[in-house]
C-alpha cells in the first residue's frame, strides 16, 4: 500500500542525516514555488539498504542539481509497488531531469 505524500522537506545533508527512515518508496525533488507547493524536478524509487534515506544521501554527495531545494515521500510496501508507483508519478508529473521513463 502506497502511504499519503510526506515533504516538503529541506533537501540538505545534516537534515536528511537526522532522519530516521530507512524506509523504501518514492521520492520526489524539486523547488517549491511562491504558493508553497513543490514543483517537481526529479522522481525516483529506494528501496533496500537504508531507503530513501541513503538514496537522498547519495544523491546529495553527487551535486548533480544546484536547482532542488526540497524534497518529500511516499512509503511503498514492495519494491514492485515502488516501481510502478514511480513510472506513474513521472508520466503524471513529466519531471526535467527524469529522462529514461518519459520514453514509455
Amino acid at each position: 500500500m502506497i502511504q499519503d505524500y510526506k515533504g516538503h522537506y529541506d533537501y540538505d545533508k545534516s537534515v536528511i542525516e537526522q532522519w530516521n527512515n530507512s524506509q523504501g518508496g518514492v521520492y520526489y525533488l524539486g523547488t517549491k514555488n511562491a504558493q508553497g507547493i513543490l514543483v517537481v524536478f526529479y522522481i525516483g524509487k529506494a528501496f533496500g539498504d537504508g531507503g530513501i534515506r541513503q538514496r537522498l544521501l547519495q544523491h546529495l554527495n553527487e551535486n548533480k542539481w544546484g536547482d532542488v531545494t526540497h524534497f518529500g515521500y511516499c512509503v511503498c510496501s514492495s519494491e514492485q509497488e515502488a516501481l510502478n508507483h514511480e513510472a506513474q508519478e513521472i508520466k503524471l508529473y513529466n519531471p526535467k531531469y527524469n529522462t529514461l521513463l518519459k520514453r514509455y
